[in-house]
């Protein structure tokens, strides 16, 4: 079972929003056909939003567990996979 710190996920989420924009813009120069181009970002687009909103939902679910005072733990869904984050958290 692939096990994930609250950090790591976070950081893995931005680095994959990074790359998807980054293909998404290769993409839109390398493909010719303006309904393709269009088509083709979308997707990324919608890749990109989709891992932002999880990262977005991973925070949400950290934030559970510091109002808690930091010694609570809360399970998270992370794309269909559960995250255990325990308290302490690091600040930051």
């Amino acid at each position: 079972m692939l096990s994930l710190t609250l950090t790591s996920a976070k950081n893995i989420a931005i680095i994959v929003v990074i790359v998807l924009v980054v293909l998404a813009l290769i993409t839109a120069k390398v493909v010719a056909s303006v309904t393709k181009k269009a088509i083709a970002l979308l997707i990324f687009a919608a890749l990109a939003l989709g891992v932002w909103t999880q990262r977005q939902s991973l925070q949400t679910c950290a934030d559970r567990v510091k109002a808690t005072g930091g010694i609570g733990q809360a399970t998270c869904s992370f794309f269909g996979n559960d995250i255990v984050i325990k308290g302490p958290l690091p600040s930051g």
